[in-house]
């Protein structure tokens, strides 16, 4: 059975293709053919960390800007912890300093000479990409991934936050209709993804995210109180890792059970494990959050 409305599928058993790829190149450790799991790293490289600053050295140390590499204590390409003295000037026969220190751990990444100012750059960040389904490995993209099939089951949510995760289904509700609440949830779900009715409640929300709980799937979550958890204002772009806890709405804002059919197919899977991904982008592209239930192999 496939059912589509407003563009959010839900599909009993269906072939699933996920492209797996790190933004950069690097080192890819499959090959056509190899049987993954979701925690399989697909593969990993490092990329360049966005922090940098600007730090005004000369200002620093009170003498004129073409004066300043004459005080330094590192070079353009050098290493650097956060508060470490990169330059030091010294006055009066010894008996004044003033130093310069790095705002940040990373490297020089540019001096300046003449301005006497320099640029530190966060250290490069490694990543990696997991297979995050189990599957068979169809093809290699190289030096950034690869692409991972499996056959099962497909829905697709109409909201979410959280990036990917896996575990298993536990349902806590007995009909579509029951409020996910701190009273029903119980104890003992770390690592789990819960399936709740309606709404999810902010207090259990909290709840799930000090259990260690990897997701929640329920019909509906009050805009409010998805901002008081997260701490923040959600927009209608590109949603991702903003907690990490992930959730998945399958109706959306307010208080909506989850439609019956939703509610079965979930609950014809209890108790195997499956894949979430929270991410949303509704301006640009549209892109739902997802569920994936892949078939026992």
């Amino acid at each position: 059975m496939t059912v589509t409305r407003f563009g959010v599928k839900l599909e009993e058993e269906t072939l699933i293709r996920k492209v797996r790829r790190i933004p950069t190149q690097g080192e890819v450790f499959v090959d056509v053919g190899d049987i993954v799991d979701a925690e399989t790293v697909i593969a990993c490289g490092i990329v360049r960390n966005p922090a940098a600053e600007e730090v005004k050295v000369y200002a620093a140390l009170g003498v004129e800007p073409e004066q300043t590499e004459r005080y330094m204590l590192k070079k353009e390409g050098d290493q650097v912890a956060q508060d470490e003295v990169i330059a030091i000037s010294r006055f009066f026969f010894g008996w004044f300093t003033k130093t310069c220190r790095s705002p940040l751990d990373g490297f020089i990444e540019v001096f300046a000479k003449k301005a006497g100012r320099i640029i530190v750059r966060g250290n490069p960040i490694p990543v990696e990409v997991k297979a995050h389904v189990p599957g068979r490995i169809v093809k290699v993209i190289p030096g950034e991934g690869a692409v991972v099939e499996t056959r099962g089951a497909l829905v697709n949510g109409v909201f979410g936050v959280g990036g990917e995760a896996h575990g298993e289904l536990v349902f806590v509700v007995a009909q579509p209709g029951e409020a996910l609440t701190t009273e029903v949830m119980g104890e003992g779900h770390e690592g789990d993804i819960i399936v709740g009715g309606s709404v999810v409640t902010l207090d259990a929300l909290r709840k799930a995210a000090e259990m260690g709980v990897n997701g929640i799937v329920t019909g509906s979550v009050d805009q409010k109180d998805l901002t008081d958890f997260l701490g923040q204002e959600i927009g209608l772009g590109l949603t991702g890792d903003e907690v990490g806890l992930t959730l998945i709405t399958t109706e959306g804002f307010g208080v909506y059970p989850m439609r019956d059919e939703t509610f079965s197919l979930l609950r014809s899977h209890e108790g195997e494990q499956a894949s979430i991904d929270g991410t949303t982008q509704i301006r640009q592209r549209i892109l739902r959050p997802e569920i994936v239930i892949p078939s026992q192999r």
